[in-house]
């Protein structure tokens, strides 16, 4: 096989595995792919338009695969991307974003409902209903139109669109939009809200949201000004002329930092409702559901209550066994307090008694545990890992499904399932910790 860049993205799937992101090789497509790379160096536009007409020309899979990885390839630079730009100031988990695209395992067929699948061609996708599907590639080819952009740039702006991914993101506090997209798309009264619980500045609401009112037009103007004179949908900022149109009177940078302020409010508004909620949702919670009971059971042949514990059991095993060893060891200055915290959150004891215990403030607790957090990346490998098994298969058919799987198993880690009994996340740190050197 010639060995062309081209290639890689086009034969290999980048995809979650309980041991991160990892390569499938796809060795299948090579005689679909081969004709049509020719002595191509890099992805490209016109491959992927080949391939894309390839799949629409006949009920092939096979092309379609192709464009698959190629997806992943696309996803995972941009999750890459994302994690580095964003992971200290706001804790985001590669693993917990990975799970919202990097969900594709190659099959060649496709699941329409919970009993249900199809051959993954393009007449079948195109034929099914208008939600989110599993695996997040079928989505992305689905609503690809090549008129508007090539497939790399739709894919990565199907995963920043991604309501599920978004919603984790604002969870801890970060809105990936432009300050001056996120003005035009808030409300008056978001605005208004936003101002009167955030500002403390000089000037006064009222002035700030006339402000915001005469905002929207403008910016609706000029943004498909530059949008016809660069070809580009991103990338507009406010310049000096659009600055003194909004606010004659002023000075135009005093309306740039007012304009700012009124973005900077709004986002520590969403953010704040959302993780308020979300923390709102755990408190509330009723008796967790078992992972086993999300299963489907009415095949004569599906596995057992024990068959099924030790399947749940084994991935959780797994997923931990690769998260938990980097986290438990820290490095440098921290690692002692580090692992004095985790020793004593594995004894039960709160957020007071552990500061004390390690000679730290209440808030350094707090921020270097996290047990919720690493929970969450936890359950998201190992539910990645199960939705693979046939019994589990009904909870890849819908994101709902697929988030009830990993709540079931988030609060499996974090709940003892007997009073007296010790959580499973509590017993693998504190086995975990007896194997690290001092």
């Amino acid at each position: 096989m010639p060995a062309i860049a081209a290639m890689r993205h086009y034969l290999e799937l980048r995809r979650l595995t309980p041991k991160g992101i990892e390569t499938k090789p796809v060795a299948e497509p090579g005689i679909v792919v081969l004709p049509l790379v020719s002595d191509a160096a890099e992805p490209s536009r016109a491959l992927d338009q080949a391939l894309l007409e390839a799949s629409q020309a006949a009920p092939d899979p096979l092309p379609l695969l192709c464009l698959r990885c190629r997806i992943s390839h696309a996803l995972e630079a941009w999750l890459l991307a994302t994690h580095r730009a964003h992971r200290e100031q706001h804790g985001i988990e590669l693993q917990v974003m990975a799970s919202y695209g990097l969900d594709d395992d190659g099959a060649l067929t496709i699941r329409t409902g919970e009993n249900s699948v199809t051959a993954f061609v393009y007449a079948e996708l195109a034929a099914l209903p208008d939600r989110l599907l599993s695996p997040f590639s079928a989505d992305v080819l689905r609503s690809y139109n090549p008129a508007l952009c090539g497939l790399g740039h739709w894919s990565r702006l199907r995963i920043q669109a991604h309501n599920e991914l978004k919603a984790y993101f604002r969870q801890h506090g970060l809105l990936l939009i432009s300050d001056w997209a996120l003005l035009r798309n808030s409300s008056p009264s978001r605005v208004r809200q936003a101002s009167l619980e955030q500002l403390s500045s000089a000037a006064t609401i009222d002035s700030l949201c006339a402000l915001h009112r005469r905002y929207g037009p403008l910016y609706d103007e000029a943004k498909q000004q530059y949008k016809a004179r660069t070809g580009k949908a991103a990338g507009w900022q406010p310049d000096l002329a659009f600055l003194r149109q909004l606010a004659p009177v002023q000075e135009p940078f005093a309306t740039l930092d007012q304009l700012r302020a009124i973005a900077r409010a709004v986002r520590l508004l969403l953010t704040s409702t959302s993780i308020n909620r979300s923390r709102q949702e755990v408190d509330e919670r009723s008796e967790p559901l078992a992972p086993s009971s999300l299963t489907d059971n009415s095949d004569s042949d599906a596995p057992s209550a024990g068959e099924l514990r030790g399947l749940i059991d084994a991935a959780l095993q797994r997923a931990m066994d690769q998260h938990l060893p980097a986290v438990l060891a820290g490095s440098g200055k921290d690692r002692e307090l580090l692992r004095c915290l985790w020793a004593g959150w594995t004894e039960g004891l709160k957020q007071r008694p552990l500061a004390e215990r390690c000679n730290t403030s209440q808030g350094s607790v707090s921020k270097k545990l996290q047990p919720e957090t690493h929970a969450t990346a936890i359950a998201t490998a190992a539910a990645v890992e199960l939705r693979r098994h046939p019994a589990f298969a009904s909870c890849g058919s819908s994101v709902e499904a697929a988030e009830r799987l990993v709540s079931a198993l988030r609060n499996h880690l974090l709940e003892p399932e007997q009073e007296g009994d010790v959580a499973p996340l509590r017993q693998a740190v504190a086995r975990i910790l007896a194997t690290l050197a001092p």
